[in-house]
C-alpha cells in the first residue's frame, strides 16, 4: 500500500504539534492524463460504441487521496442511495478540484 498511498507524520516542536499528511505519488500522473483526454475529445468512445449502442461513458477520473478528501470535506459520494450519490458526484465536479478530474469537457459529455 505504501506504493499507492504514502503517510507521512510531521511533528513540529514549535507548536508541538503532530500532523498526518497523505500524499499519492501518482496523483499528478492521474491529472495530467485527464488534461490531455479533455484536449483530444476523440480519444475515449463511450462503451458499446462500436455496436451502435452506448451504454457507458468515462466522465472523470479521481485519484484516490482526492476522492478521499472529497468525503471529508462533505460530498456524500460514497451514499448508500445511487440517486444521492450521483448528485453529490456532479456537485463535486463541478469544483475546481473537481473539475481537474473530467477526462471530458462537460460540453463532449452531452453529446
Amino acid at each position: 500500500m505504501d506504493n499507492v498511498i504514502k503517510s507521512d507524520m510531521h511533528f513540529d516542536n514549535a507548536s508541538n504539534t503532530l500532523t498526518h499528511v497523505t500524499s499519492q505519488p501518482t496523483e499528478n500522473i492521474i491529472l495530467a492524463r485527464n488534461a490531455e483526454l479533455r484536449k483530444n475529445p476523440g480519444a475515449l468512445h463511450d462503451l458499446g460504441a462500436q455496436s451502435g449502442e452506448s451504454f457507458g461513458r468515462l466522465m472523470a477520473s479521481i485519484p484516490f487521496i482526492m476522492y478521499d478528501k472529497a468525503i471529508r470535506d462533505g460530498y456524500d459520494l460514497n451514499s448508500k442511495d445511487k440517486i444521492t450519490a450521483d448528485l453529490e458526484m456532479m456537485r463535486y465536479l463541478k469544483t475546481p478540484e473537481g473539475k481537474s478530474c473530467l477526462v471530458q469537457t462537460p460540453s463532449q459529455k452531452y453529446k
